[in-house]
């Protein structure tokens, strides 16, 4: 016999009401036991000697996200080789800064591999790329930004770029070599 139909034999209580009232208790408990999460200690278990009192510290999920997750690279680029995959991003943002032009598409759409089409890359990023560039650029009108962390992946390396929306995690962007030339494989242009 269930749960429900007991309360009900017993207790004269609606099946309904009783189901309601178990979930609205379950979900109460849960946030209850999340809220009192109140940050995530950084490392804390890895260390030893001096470091182990830095790797204490605890960090709210509120300042995760505004510092953009934990950056191990956060190392800012400027004038890369424009062949790197570091320079096929720097030209991006420089790209995406200039006036709204063919020409200007057409740099954009050279940096992508030849399996994109024009089109699709101005329907899918062009747009939201020149909208959202500044919040990646560490000054307006140069294209110079900061690699929060790296990942290897098959068809490249992914970067994920430090932004200024303390709400937005950093992005990612893989770039990799095709055709005997570093494309952008992957983006995320918000």
């Amino acid at each position: 016999m269930s749960s429900t139909a007991i309360a009900n034999r017993k207790f004269g209580a609606d099946p309904w009401v009783v189901q309601r009232t178990a979930r609205l208790l379950s979900t109460l408990l849960l946030l209850v036991g999340v809220g009192c999460n109140q940050g995530t200690t950084i490392g804390a278990n890895q260390a030893v000697g001096e470091n182990k009192k830095e790797a204490e510290r605890t960090v709210s999920g509120n300042e995760l996200r505004q510092k953009g997750g934990l950056c191990d690279v956060n190392r800012r680029v400027s004038a890369p080789d424009l062949a790197s995959p570091e320079g096929v991003i720097w030209r991006m943002y420089q790209v995406a800064q200039k006036p709204d032009t063919e020409e200007s598409l057409k740099e954009f759409v050279a940096l992508f591999p030849s399996s994109k089409t024009p089109r699709e890359i101005k329907e899918n990023y062009w747009g939201r790329m020149r909208a959202n560039v500044h919040k990646y650029v560490l000054e307006p009108g140069k294209p110079d930004f900061t690699i929060c962390r790296t990942a290897h992946r098959d068809d490249g390396k992914m970067y994920y770029i430090v932004t200024k929306d303390p709400r937005q995690s950093p992005p990612p962007i893989t770039v990799g070599p095709v055709d005997g030339a570093n494309k952008i494989v992957f983006l995320t242009p918000f």
